[in-house]
C-alpha cells in the first residue's frame, strides 16, 4: 500500500519546523521548541470559534495539526484583546522550567508562515484572531 508523501515525511518536516523555531527564537533545545510551539498553538485555539479551529487545523500538516487539536474542547472560545494576552496564556501553560522569550507568539507565527505553502499560509492567516494578524509576515 502506498502512503501519501505528507504522511511519510511528517516527522522530518515537523523536526525542520522545530529547528527553525529554535534558531529564530534563539532557544537552546528542541524540547523548548516543541513546548513553545505546542503552547502557542494551544493558546491560539482558545481564541477561535469551532469553525475557525477546524479550518486552521485543516491547513496544517499532520503532526502540527494533531498538536493543535490535542486536548481541545469545542465551544470554549474567548475573545483575544492583544498579543500580550496570548503570550501571558502561553507563559501560564508552560511548566516552571520553561521561560519563553517575549516574542514567542510572533516567532511561532513566522515559522508557520515560512514553512507552509502559500495556499495553507493564507488559510491560516484568515483564521487568526484580528489582533494577531499584524504579526503574520506578508510574502
Amino acid at each position: 500500500m502506498t502512503q501519501p508523501f505528507e504522511i511519510v515525511h511528517a516527522s522530518k518536516q515537523f523536526q525542520e519546523w522545530l529547528m527553525a523555531l529554535k534558531a529564530r527564537a534563539m532557544l537552546e533545545t528542541h524540547n523548548q521548541s516543541y513546548a513553545y510551539m505546542r503552547g502557542v498553538l494551544h493558546g491560539l485555539r482558545q481564541y477561535m470559534e469551532t469553525e475557525q479551529v477546524l479550518a486552521f487545523a485543516d491547513a496544517l500538516p499532520p503532526l502540527p495539526r494533531g498538536l493543535f487539536i490535542e486536548g481541545w474542547r469545542p465551544d470554549t472560545a474567548q475573545s483575544l484583546a492583544s498579543e500580550q494576552a496570548l503570550a501571558d496564556e502561553v507563559y501560564r501553560s508552560l511548566t516552571a522550567h520553561h521561560n519563553p522569550p517575549k516574542r514567542i507568539v510572533r516567532d511561532v507565527l513566522v515559522v508557520l508562515a515560512e514553512k507552509l505553502d502559500t495556499h495553507r499560509a493564507k488559510a491560516i492567516y484568515a483564521q487568526l484572531p484580528k489582533v494577531l494578524q499584524p504579526l503574520w509576515p506578508q510574502r
